[in-house]
């Protein structure tokens, strides 16, 4: 195996570990909880852009939602198949570019679109296109890296204030999860993104509020522990100034006519 496929291999390998962790588990359980409370007008028909290994197309497949996954890494999208068909469900799986993709339904109710614009050369555009997918009054879920705590986990959990200081202004940053660079974005720009390409953004939350400045992983293995900062994060999600510096901001946008 070459070192490159090695360490392809790799980043997959660890992006399935996090999704087993409990902190893995936390970011799908917020997102859902947060998407529920504007999905019920919505449900019937939902497309996962940038599904991975199928973790919450599953979910809403087993709530009934006819939902269809995409993503261009094989490798995940033959674990969520494994995973749809051992559980006798109904999602569709297609491997492609979201930006390629040509069997795709002509709209789609729902839209989840999850830490993907961090990686696209064109985010705005990227929105575009994800609004022609979309039925008028339907709803997008869009998940993006918060520019401030890529400054706040420098400083509190590497303690590492020089590096904090130098990543003010500088939209650059390193997934150790995907073993990726990613561009973040600034709330501001992510909500004028979607108003000009025709949503009206219902509500922004947190996702891992205070979680995510926790260095003490070995608490985090503990159940009694882990069901109470779940309730803690489910309401710091949607109250300022948790929120504010969140690891993750959640969008909840509609499309208008």
């Amino acid at each position: 195996m070459s070192s490159k496929n090695e360490a392809f291999s790799n980043a997959v390998s660890q992006y399935l570990t996090y999704t087993k962790m409990p902190w893995g588990k936390l970011f799908y359980l917020t997102a859902w909880n947060q998407i529920d409370s504007h999905l019920e007008s919505f449900k019937k028909s939902i497309l996962d852009i940038g599904c991975g290994f199928g973790v919450t197309s599953l979910e809403y497949s087993r709530r009934g939602c006819q939902v269809t996954g995409i993503d261009p890494t094989p490798e995940m999208l033959r674990i969520a198949q494994e995973d749809t068909e051992r559980e006798g469900l109904t999602t569709t799986f297609i491997n492609a570019d979201f930006q390629s993709a040509s069997r795709l339904a002509d709209r789609y109710d729902s839209i989840f679109c999850h830490n993907i614009l961090e990686y696209v050369e064109d985010p705005r555009g990227f929105i575009k296109r994800i609004g022609d997918k979309q039925h008028e009054h339907g709803m997008l879920s869009l998940i993006a890296h918060n520019p401030a705590a890529k400054i706040m986990k420098k400083a509190i959990v590497n303690k590492d204030p020089e590096e904090a200081l130098a990543s003010i202004g500088n939209t650059r940053e390193y997934s150790s999860i995907i073993q990726t660079d990613l561009t973040v974005y600034s709330i501001d720009e992510i909500k004028k993104w979607l108003r000009e390409c025709g949503y009206e953004v219902q509500n922004t939350y947190g996702i891992h509020n205070v979680y995510g400045y926790i260095t003490d992983n070995e608490i985090k293995q503990d159940e009694a522990w882990n069901d109470k900062i779940v309730k803690l994060e489910m309401e710091l999600g949607k109250l300022q100034p948790f929120k504010d510096i969140a690891l993750f901001t959640h969008y909840i946008a509609t499309k208008r006519r």
